[in-house]
Parts: structure tokens; C-alpha cells; sequence
């Protein structure tokens, strides 16, 4: 009997824990493609236990097909810390008084039963030289578009690779959904020679369990030790 009410008991368990994800649509994994693929109306992917939709691109010198995305998980070496993308292509700002301003949106959803719990910010391979400035920033906005932040990197003349982590401190409570807008910035400056690049720039996240689903577990697991405590003092009885 005790056997019986164990398995009962595990079985209703799984199915609260596991019943969000079995309901939930999965979409398609992402792939390495051009963004104009991206930007198609409807479009989602999924790396790991994050959703991403909704993207939008805007950049007066250089359109959306000559723009890479690049998807990848940990342990892959470009992805260390966690699912996301990198957006590779030659932004480039060269001559007297040149700019390029290009802009990045979009939706990245945990799925049922995790949580996001930081993001890591990708800006790399800047080169600047006689001049130029290279400027990145980007808004974070938590569950919705009530709750903003702002993070600016400006690495100013200096050639540099950055990684910055925008951590859980900057959340408040457990996040299940973040609106992203990037906008890098490259300026020349007045010189004839001026230049500011940019190859690539992106983020990575850390997912966590969802409380409730740390709950469960923990539930399942007090309730497992119970029935074997039991069942040895019956039989020590």
C-alpha cells in the first residue's frame, strides 16, 4: 500500500512540474542565418529554455541580409555563459564626419519553469583610430515595457573586446520575460583618416529554475525520505 501511495504521490508531482512545458508551444531551434530571416512577421525560435520573437532592425547604410545571427548555447567556446546571440557584420564608420547607427530589437521569453536571471553583454572587436568613437548601448525592459534600464559601453578610442554581465541585482524578482533594443553607434570624427568598427556585439543569459518548480522538487523529495522512514520502522516493528 505504502508502495502504491509513493508512486500516486511521485506521479501527481511530475505532472504539476512537467505540465507547463508539455502545454507550451516549442518553437523551431534558431539558426545561423541573415537577420532579414528574422524580421519575418510571426517569427520565433528557441535556444535551450529561451524563446526569442519579435525582432526589428533599422540602419541607413547597411541592410538586414548582410547582418549574421548567430545562436549558440554553453559549452560552446563563444558561449560560455549561457543561450543567446551574437549579430556579426562589418559596421563600419570611415571618413570625415561618417556615422553609422544601427538598431537591434527583441522579445526573449523563459520558458515555463525558469527564470532569467542575468544577462551578459557582448560588444567586441572595436577598432577606432584618428578620431572615431565607437558608442553601444542597450535597454533592458522587464517583463513588459514598465521597468527599463539603460546600459552604455563606450570603450571611446580604445580598441577593445568587452564582456559585461548586467546581473540579477539589476531585476526585481524573478524575470520570465525581457524586451531588448540595441543601438550601437560608430563616429568617425573630423579627421580625413577617421575610423570606428564594430565586427559583432551580443548578449548571453543564465536561466534558473522557476521557484515553483524548485518547490516541487523539494516536495517530491521530503515525501519520498518520509515513506522510506516509514517503511523501516514497520519493519524494524
Amino acid at each position: 500500500m505504502i508502495k502504491l501511495y509513493l508512486g500516486l504521490a511521485l506521479s501527481l508531482l511530475l505532472a504539476l512540474a512537467v505540465a507547463p512545458v508539455a502545454l507550451a508551444d516549442t518553437p523551431s531551434p534558431c539558426t545561423q542565418e541573415s537577420l532579414d530571416n528574422y524580421l519575418v512577421s510571426g517569427f520565433t525560435c528557441s535556444i535551450g529554455n529561451l524563446d526569442f520573437s519579435d525582432f526589428t532592425y533599422a540602419d541607413a547604410n547597411m541592410p538586414a541580409s548582410q547582418v549574421t545571427v548567430v545562436p549558440g548555447a554553453p559549452p560552446t567556446a563563444n558561449f560560455p555563459d549561457g543561450p543567446g546571440f551574437n549579430f556579426q557584420a562589418n559596421f563600419l564608420a570611415a571618413g570625415a564626419n561618417a556615422t553609422t547607427d544601427a538598431d537591434i530589437g527583441f522579445v526573449v521569453t523563459a520558458a515555463p519553469g525558469t527564470t532569467i536571471d542575468d544577462i551578459y553583454i557582448d560588444f567586441g572587436n572595436v577598432v577606432t583610430a584618428n578620431g572615431g568613437i565607437a558608442i553601444y548601448n542597450e535597454q533592458f525592459c522587464m517583463d513588459g515595457k514598465s521597468d527599463c534600464q539603460l546600459y552604455v559601453q563606450n570603450p571611446g578610442t580604445a580598441s577593445t573586446a568587452d564582456i559585461s554581465l548586467v546581473g540579477n541585482t539589476n531585476f526585481k524578482g524573478p524575470i520570465t520575460q525581457l524586451t531588448i533594443n540595441k543601438d550601437l553607434g560608430l563616429f568617425a570624427g573630423s579627421a580625413s583618416n577617421g575610423l570606428a568598427a564594430v565586427s559583432y556585439f551580443g548578449n548571453e543569459y543564465s536561466i534558473v529554475p522557476e521557484p515553483r518548480g524548485v518547490s516541487i522538487v523539494l516536495a517530491a523529495g521530503l515525501l519520498a525520505g518520509l515513506v522510506i522512514f516509514r517503511r523501516r520502522r514497520v519493519a524494524q516493528s
